[in-house]
């Protein structure tokens, strides 16, 4: 059977008559299409109309086969068995109560064309990896990513036509988004993915953009896309700027025809004094004059405004540069100078049995190294940022950092205070500055005029991370030693690419605790600490001597 979601002339607008966007004609078939577009733009509600969780405003979705949906999902819920979490409790106790000769005729009902799913279930659960957890088990009991796996095979149990996954590998680790990346690879039916993970954007048949002059597919993968985008951007500009220039000649061609249009009615009227025409006969001559230069000057207007009207519609195709643009040598750190040094810590929580780590830690981070904190969900990475933060002391051993300013940059961007606006934000930390360059700095963040004026608490996923980059990097005293928490999570593309070019320019220590292997690259890390439970794997002896220190 072919599966294809189609849409006709779809519309969403919000209660106040805002609208989302509007007269979208698509259709999706077998191939796994990655769907991408700025924060905003509408691309979890476009998935929810399509699901048929949400309505269109307008408009027709036509749905061929069975369609699974995976909604965004940060934790576990706090109640409720794994069992719950497949939407399958009833059934499997139903044929519990079969097995053990304590069924009743509703149970039989119950159990009808499900005879066979537990084995389903152990199949699902064996393919992505999660084979050791029960349906019995509290779900509160399993990690972000094992939750993740069960969720998906929660949506393979119900054996759909066509996915839709919104952001399927969001807050997972390196691991259990391999498992995400396979699932989507080796899928020969239809499938729907909103995500900016850019690997999992290379495995894809198609790339679909929404953005606000509707959605436009493009038939190849995210390298395919990037390169039909710059073509495309190419010719946008190009187009902008042969408009720009017959608008101008238009503009030109209006001005000569009205100084022409003045010069002949000077004539006319030199010429009635000097042959001493009546004073009727001037008048009828004038408002002739007058009657066929306004017609004229409407030709030549109208042919400015269709210039105008043509390049303001060629402008709309051009995006602007999304650059972050800063001068961050304040936030220079000497190669030689000790940022950090570790000699066997440990951490206890109130009431463990046991140290967080097996071994203990050591480990020195020395002049403006780019370093990624790796380790799976639970390893403790937090609780090592916080340490190094001074947030929590070391159970054992000691732990010593540079007379450095450090910077955290969480997923939660902390650093901002929801009840202030970006501006207001920026002027808690560099207090020294006058308001006109505090207006420049967040210009160069991507925040202009009245956008700086916004609060923060309205602030999308991807404005939170720029203006908390601004108020770390733009402050009085610029981090010498930059930490950033999964800063990739919620980040549209092109947010995310900022980030990166504000990284390039930081010249301070850095500490990325990330799985995004792509962003990690970008960043130029160099060195990667891996964490485990047993400690660093890397190994756990004291680093040599460094050749020198400040």
């Amino acid at each position: 059977m072919q599966n294809h979601l189609t849409a006709l002339d779809l519309c969403y607008e919000f209660p106040d008559g805002k609208c989302l966007f509007s007269s979208l004609n698509f259709s999706f078939g077998a191939a796994r299409t990655g769907l991408i577009g700025q924060n905003g733009i509408g691309k979890t509600t476009l998935l929810e109309i399509l699901s048929g969780k949400s309505r269109a405003s307008s408009g027709t979705v036509i749905k061929t086969g069975r369609v699974s949906y995976l909604p965004q999902t940060v934790a576990p819920p706090p109640e409720g068995s794994v069992a719950n979490v497949l939407g399958v409790s009833d059934v499997l106790a139903a044929l519990e109560r079969i097995d053990s000769g304590n069924a009743d005729a509703a149970d039989l009902s119950s159990a009808e064309s499900f005879w066979e799913l537990p084995e389903r279930v152990a199949i699902a659960f064996g393919r992505l990896g999660v084979a050791h957890i029960s349906v019995h088990q509290p779900a509160a009991t399993l990690s972000g990513g094992e939750f993740m796996r069960v969720r998906l095979a929660g949506l393979l149990l119900q054996e759909p036509d066509f996915l839709l996954l919104d952001e399927p590998t969001n807050h997972l680790d390196l691991t259990a988004r391999e498992f995400v990346y396979e699932l989507v690879a080796s899928w020969k039916s239809g499938l729907v993915v909103v995500t900016h993970d850019r690997k999992l954007l290379t495995v894809l048949d198609q790339i679909a953009e929404l953005d606000r002059s509707g959605l436009k597919i493009y038939g190849g993968n995210f390298e395919f896309y990037k390169e039909q985008r710059g073509i495309d951007q190419a010719a946008a500009e190009q187009t902008y700027t042969a408009a720009r220039i017959r608008l101008k000649k238009a503009k030109k061609a209006a001005q000569l025809a009205r100084e022409k249009q003045q010069k002949r009615n000077s004539a006319g009227h030199k010429k009635a004094i000097r042959t001493g025409i009546s004073a009727m006969a001037a008048g009828n001559l004038k408002r002739a004059a007058e009657n066929s230069g306004a017609r004229l000057a409407d030709r030549h207007q109208k042919k400015v405004e269709a210039a105008r009207q043509e390049m303001e519609t060629a402008r709309t195709s051009v995006v602007v540069e999304n650059r972050i643009i800063v001068d961050l040598e304040s936030s220079r750190v000497p190669a030689t100078k000790r940022i950090i040094e570790a000699s066997g810590i440990n951490y206890r929580y109130a009431g463990a049995e046991a140290p967080l780590w097996a071994s203990p830690l050591y480990f020195r981070a020395v002049g403006p190294e780019r370093i990624h904190l790796k380790g799976e969900n639970g390893s403790g990475k937090s609780t090592l940022v916080d340490l190094v933060c001074a947030k929590k002391s070391p159970t054992t051993g000691w732990i010593r950092t540079s007379d450095i300013r450090i910077g955290v940059l969480d997923q939660k961007v902390d650093v901002l205070d929801d009840s202030l606006s970006i501006l207001e934000n920026l002027k808690r930390v560099a207090s020294r500055r006058p308001d006109y360059e505090l207006r420049i700095l967040l210009g160069r963040f991507l925040f202009y005029h009245d956008a700086a004026l916004k609060p923060a608490s309205v602030l999308s996923g991807g404005e939170r991370m720029r203006a908390g980059l601004a108020c770390l990097l733009a402050a009085d005293q610029a981090p010498g030693l930059l930490i950033l928490d999964e800063p990739t999570n919620n980040l549209d593309l092109m947010s995310l690419e900022s980030v990166v070019l504000a990284l390039r320019a930081y010249q301070g220590a850095l500490i990325v605790v990330s799985h995004d292997v792509t962003f990690l690259e970008d960043a130029g890390i160099g060195r990667t600490l891996e964490l485990g439970l047993k400690g660093f794997v890397e190994g756990h002896a004291p680093y040599e001597e460094a050749a020198g220190d400040s």
